[in-house]
């Protein structure tokens, strides 16, 4: 008995316009590329125009905030970040959900990540660092 990821590929559906689309492919990729360029962010770091493509405008406003108080009080990026640990749960047939762990210096940070499937591509809806 073999178990299948929950990101395997599925049978083709239909779109709005009524042609047929695959299902997409596992989003861990881009969610651990979206997580550390965020993590770097909030830390003071620049890297915010490079998400535009996959992030929403509330995640991107979210972002920035979090982006100027960090350098209001005096960081300007700069710390080595990596991800320790990714974790992608498909929650429906459009959305997923990935936990991150990244570590930033010497303290590690949890990262929530929604991805959901928007026009044929993975758009980031949820990004929350605690």
């Amino acid at each position: 008995m073999s178990a299948e990821p929950a990101w395997a590929p599925r049978p083709p559906r239909p779109d709005v316009y009524g042609r047929t689309r695959a299902m997409l492919g596992d989003p861990t990729p881009l969610a651990c590329t979206t997580a550390l360029t965020a993590i770097e962010v909030v830390h003071g770091g620049d890297g915010l125009d490079t998400l535009l493509r996959w992030i929403t405008p509330e995640v991107r406003e979210r972002l920035a905030r979090q982006h100027s108080l960090a350098r209001r009080i005096g960081r300007h990026g700069g710390v080595a970040a990596r991800i320790v640990r990714a974790r992608a749960c498909r929650v429906s047939e459009r959305a997923t959900e990935v936990a991150v762990i990244a570590q930033i210096g010497t303290h590690a940070r949890a990262i929530a990540i929604r991805l959901e499937d928007l026009a044929g591509r993975w758009v980031i809806t949820v990004l929350d660092i605690g």
